[in-house]
């Protein structure tokens, strides 16, 4: 059995699942007016028998819908609403606390029911529908982040009429070929590094179980020093902005922190048996991969395999040099240019 302490090490730290900038109300303050046709919109909504927080931000109406779903799991974004300002220029972006996160988590703590991806899955068709007709689209785009590249993957196979396209980013394959990428990666580190101690933990196991969490959490303890630099960076400084946040904003840190502890206990058994090129593998709408290229905690090389069996309509791998599984954070410029260049196009003429 896993400690819930240990879990929230892995999910906090190695999946970098505190987002610390700001409150978003503080954000919009700093942002330029909202044009007259566009739209910023903060609400509880109905959906899956309980009520989920959203917001809704774009510069014009006439924007195809851009739905952001998170990673971590629990990795709520309100805190860093600033880094998707220029996204709302050429999409209207909806970020949603999902089921167990964030503000959602607020509302209903541990009470929450049914906290597990195929409930997720259901709940993000039926707010994609809902955004669709309220915002009055046939199609939208969703993009999803790491855990949240499972959610969005799994929405698009199971109601793709809904959606011009599905993007991911910190793309996840599988958790086996997560476990075992890492594995290696960290052994080949150990012995460049000549860290004795390690390489002899880690020639202990053998070949790694994916089946053992416990196993898992042990050998990626120091998965952080072999992330990529820009994620390191990233992760730190988002550690720098905790105290702040915490002052500024008690409840809703409380709320984003135990969100994702809650979260990452509740629906580890889904990610651990998760095998998208076994279950997802044909996808009836459009399929983007943004990928970090030097991506270790969804390892990139398991993101290109995937890409390799999915049978799409429509699909494209961008590859970003210099950045890892926080691509669309640390390295905005190139992120928003695939976005805006190569995904908004086909989604405009997907039905966007």
């Amino acid at each position: 059995m896993v400690s819930t302490s240990r879990r929230r090490l892995v999910f906090a730290t190695a999946l970098g699942s505190l987002w610390l900038a700001g409150h978003p109300a503080a954000s919009s303050m700093r942002r330029p007016a909202v044009a007259e046709r566009g739209i910023d919109e903060t609400a509880f909504v109905p959906i899956g028998g309980i009520e989920q927080w959203i917001r809704i931000r774009g510069d014009r109406r006439s924007n195809p819908v851009l739905l952001v779903v998170h990673g971590g799991p629990g990795e709520s974004q309100w805190p860093v609403a600033d880094h998707y300002v220029p996204w709302e220029s050429d999409f209207t972006v909806v970020q949603w606390d999902q089921r167990g996160a964030g503000h959602t988590f607020g509302r209903y703590g541990s009470r929450t029911p049914d906290v597990r991806l195929k409930r997720i899955v259901r709940d993000g068709v039926e707010l994609a529908d809902s955004l669709r007709r309220r915002l009055g689209k046939r199609k939208i785009v969703v993009l999803g982040h790491s855990w949240g590249s499972i959610v969005a993957v799994r929405m698009a196979a199971l109601r793709p009429a809904l959606f011009a396209a599905c993007v991911g980013t910190g793309q996840v394959a599988s958790w086996k070929a997560t476990v075992e990428m890492q594995f290696d990666l960290l052994l080949a580190k150990a012995r460049r590094d000549g860290d004795d101690a390690t390489v002899k933990k880690l020639e202990a196991v053998g070949r790694p179980d994916p089946a053992d969490a416990g196993q898992y959490f042990a050998f990626t303890r120091n998965l952080g020093t072999a992330m990529a630099p820009s994620d390191q960076a990233w992760l730190q400084s988002l550690r720098a902005r905790l105290p702040a946040l915490k002052a500024d904003h008690p409840k809703d840190a409380k709320d984003l922190i135990e969100g994702m502890e809650f979260s990452a206990r509740e629906v580890l058994p889904d990610q651990m048996a998760t095998d998208l090129p076994a279950t997802t593998n044909r996808i009836d709408t459009a399929f983007f991969v943004i990928q970090g290229q030097d991506d270790v905690v969804t390892p990139t090389k398991a993101a290109v395999d995937y890409m390799d069996r999915v049978k799409a309509p429509a699909k494209a791998l961008i590859l970003i040099p210099d950045a890892g599984h926080f691509a669309f954070m640390t390295q905005p410029a190139p992120f928003l240019a695939a976005l805006v260049g190569r995904v908004r196009p086909v989604a405009l003429a997907r039905g966007a």
